[in-house]
């Protein structure tokens, strides 16, 4: 009878054993299941929220922006022609290099240097006017005043020869990054047709909108 009895204990003993041990895994899996499940939820949510640092633009700065690029794009690619080919002016007698440095301009639109000046000065921002009038292309001005008090060009200046890129089809997508700062890209065509994309920023300047560079 001892022996019978020892045998029952050892039995209770292993089923004891395998009933914890299921007990356990069962805890460990649904621990598990609660993580994985949290950390879905977690991903979700962070994925789902909005960037809060984006800058929202109101539909007025968006009219506002489009507006500048309308009037002042036009007007820059007047300015890359004026500085690239030249204007109309007249020569020296004999093919002689004027004496002052510059030729007389012949324009309607412009009565001296300062009527230029201002039209630059109306489409960029003040460090990149003065660029654009004093040194364009780091070979000196392009245009100055002539000995008459006119508008000159200078004798130095060589018109570019390459066609460079149409603006006839062009196009362009203003995005305001900040009340004061908007990122255009510009559009225009290249001499097989395909697009060339040029970027450019709006900057208020003294409350108007103006160009950082000149986009050519």
């Amino acid at each position: 009878m001892a022996t019978k009895k020892k045998k029952k204990n050892g039995i209770n003993a292993a089923s004891l054993i395998i009933t914890l041990a299921a007990v356990i895994l069962a805890v460990v899996a649904i621990i598990f299941l609660i993580k994985t499940t949290g950390s879905d939820d977690e991903t979700g949510t962070t994925s789902a929220e909005p960037n809060s640092t984006e800058f929202q633009a109101t539909q007025e700065l968006v009219d506002a922006t489009q507006q500048a690029a309308y009037d002042l794009l036009p007007k820059n690619y007047k300015v890359f022609q004026y500085l690239t080919r030249g204007m109309t002016h007249e020569d020296e007698p004999y093919g002689n290099l004027p004496e002052d440095g510059f030729y007389t301009c012949v324009s309607d639109e412009f009565n001296n240097f300062e009527d230029f000046s201002n039209y630059i000065k109306e489409i960029y921002t003040e460090k990149t006017a003065e660029k654009l009038l004093t040194d364009p292309f780091g070979n000196g001005p392009v245009y100055g005043v002539d000995d008459t008090g006119a508008l000159g060009l200078s004798s130095e200046f060589v018109p570019s020869e390459d066609e460079g890129l149409s603006w006839a089809d062009v196009h362009f997508l203003c995005t305001p990054v900040s009340e004061t700062e908007c990122n255009v890209k510009v559009t225009l065509k290249d001499a097989s047709g395909s697009d060339v994309d040029k970027e450019v920023k709006l900057v208020s300047e003294n409350g108007q909108w103006k160009l950082t560079e000149l986009v050519g």
